[in-house]
């Protein structure tokens, strides 16, 4: 049994749950190992990770949290998006072109999210070297070479 793409925690812990009550005499650490496997990775398998439930009432406390968390966001995402859809329908209706929304970073499609660029007017590596210098990118440090490396590779 496996939280399917899409399902929400709450959702998958009723199913699971049933599942659990199905069987007879479930051990509840038996249980609470398999969930783990079982959810989607994310927040709340980290949290299953990180600090395991000494109890499945602890399991449940903790996994009602994450319920919540799961459903604010998805709430919240939901009336974004309406507003968002509110403001493109008027600009349609004035006739503009849409323009891209807040959370369009969440689309289904991963494609580029501006629809143009400001043209460069330096080479890239003039470019590059500029943004080195103000230190705007990191730079990565060069590692120790272990005293037993072969000298004459290099990666």
């Amino acid at each position: 049994m496996k939280q399917e793409k899409g399902e929400s925690l709450r959702a998958f812990m009723d199913r699971f749950s049933k599942v659990c009550m199905g069987i007879r005499n479930m051990m509840t650490e038996i249980a609470m190992h398999h969930l783990v496997s079982a959810v989607r990775p994310g927040r709340f398998t980290e949290s299953l990770i990180k600090r395991p439930t000494k109890n499945m009432d602890e399991l449940k406390n903790r996994a009602t949290k994450f319920m919540q968390i799961e459903e604010h966001i998805d709430y919240h995402m939901i009336h974004q998006f309406e507003g968002a859809d509110k403001g493109k329908e008027k600009e349609k209706d004035r006739g503009n072109k849409p323009t891209l929304g807040r959370f369009d970073c969440f689309r289904e499609n991963q494609g580029p999210r501006f629809l143009s660029f400001t043209p460069l007017t330096l080479l890239r590596g003039r470019v590059l070297d500029e943004a080195l210098q103000t230190k705007l990118i990191p730079t990565l440090k060069q590692s120790q070479t272990p005293r037993n490396a072969d000298t004459s590779k290099h990666y």
